[in-house]
């Protein structure tokens, strides 16, 4: 395995790593909230504003493992009535047309970004700066994007049929 194969392994797991991070806290501050709520009849206002910026991230985060996996979500039985050029041919298509979505998304997802760091919004229970909710737009298309380039980089080297699931053996969620 080289240096790249063995920095790409790496950086695979840190973006499961944080998944599971913020899984972890999400799942424990739920748990938290409901005991105080349910247990001390109190309620921690910052818990489900925690929560919530969590599940975001996580989202965006997946999003781009789900591309990585090629896991989405697809219509792919038009793949099955056509020649494996044609299914290669259609593969990098979506992918292509993935890419410029993406590039589209995280273009006004900074916008975003910017402005919130130009108006100095905060959070109402958290008081941090709404950027940082913001900021994982830009960077989960950035991460989606790349993981499309690598399997279209894949697809267009194989010789053989491709399958529209990329799940490679040690892949893990």
């Amino acid at each position: 395995m080289n240096a790249l194969q063995k920095g790409l392994r790496f950086f695979y797991k840190a973006e499961e790593a944080v998944i599971a991070l913020l899984i972890i806290i999400a799942t424990a501050v739920l748990f938290f909230n409901v005991v105080m709520r349910f247990g001390f009849d109190t309620n921690a206002s910052w818990a489900n504003e925690l929560i919530r910026y969590a599940m975001i991230w996580i989202t965006f985060i997946g999003m781009a493992i789900c591309f990585r996996k090629g896991v989405h979500v697809g219509i792919d039985f038009i793949l099955h009535y056509l020649s494996k050029r044609a299914t290669k041919a259609l593969q990098f298509i979506v992918h292509v047309l993935s890419i410029l979505f993406l590039i589209f998304l995280g273009y006004f997802g900074m916008e975003l970004v910017l402005f919130s760091m130009n108006t100095g919004q905060i959070t109402p229970s958290l008081e941090i700066a709404i950027y940082w909710v913001y900021l994982i737009i830009p960077i989960g298309c950035l991460l989606s994007i790349f993981h499309l380039v690598t399997l279209s980089i894949q697809l267009l080297r194989k010789k053989e049929e491709t399958s529209l699931n990329n799940v490679t053996e040690g892949d893990s969620v």
